[in-house]
């Protein structure tokens, strides 16, 4: 039941930032900045309670490693590509990329056998994304910006589905999710204040 509770809770979080980067945009606040300040913001919070609790670990090379790769898998550059399409092809067009890795991630760890083939489940599978396909088909085969950004969010949850898989495999041992996330988030805060510097 806890599972569930957080499942639902995870995708409705998830829905509401999309709307929310949808309403900065409306108001003027280009994706980027919102971005970096949103991930800033997330970093402090968690890093604080790290602190208070005495739970963050030293930097090491293999944690810098974790914190970095993670950093662009899960969560700079996916978001970005996220946030920069909605202007393009609508924030439910966008809220549809985030319930695909789940399942992306399933066919990685199937290839990279760290998953048991089941024919239930990977039916289940094929038939999500047959499903998600046929939503996304319109916009896909949208001439000008329209399919050039639809296809760029569809690139995303290839991204996410990297970095679950990558996170599963190089995972530093004896380090809590909740230690790790403060490292990841300031290093995807310095990517993306970096990115701002970019022409364009």
């Amino acid at each position: 039941m806890k599972a569930l509770v957080l499942l639902l809770v995870t995708g409705a979080l998830l829905g509401i930032s999309t709307v929310l980067a949808k309403v900065a945009g409306m108001a003027g606040i280009p994706a980027l900045p919102f971005l970096t300040w949103s991930v800033a913001g997330a970093a402090a919070i968690l890093g604080l309670m790290g602190v208070v609790g005495g739970g963050l670990p030293r930097p090491t090379g293999r944690l810098l490693e974790y914190w970095v790769v993670a950093a662009v898998l899960s969560l700079a550059a996916p978001n970005l590509i996220f946030l920069a399409a909605i202007p393009y092809v609508g924030a439910g067009f966008v809220a549809l990329a985030p319930s695909l890795p789940p399942l992306l991630t399933y066919l990685g760890a199937l290839a990279l056998a760290m998953e048991r083939f089941q024919p239930g489940r990977a039916a289940g599978v094929a038939l999500a994304l047959a499903g998600a396909l046929v939503i996304a088909l319109p916009k896909l085969t949208a001439a000008g910006p329209v399919g050039f950004w639809a296809g760029a969010v569809m690139g995303g949850p290839l991204l996410l589905a990297a970095g679950n898989l990558y996170r599963s495999l190089r995972w530093p041992p004896g380090i809590a999710a909740e230690a790790l996330a403060p490292g990841m988030l300031v290093a995807a805060t310095l990517m993306l204040t970096a990115a701002t510097a970019l022409p364009g």
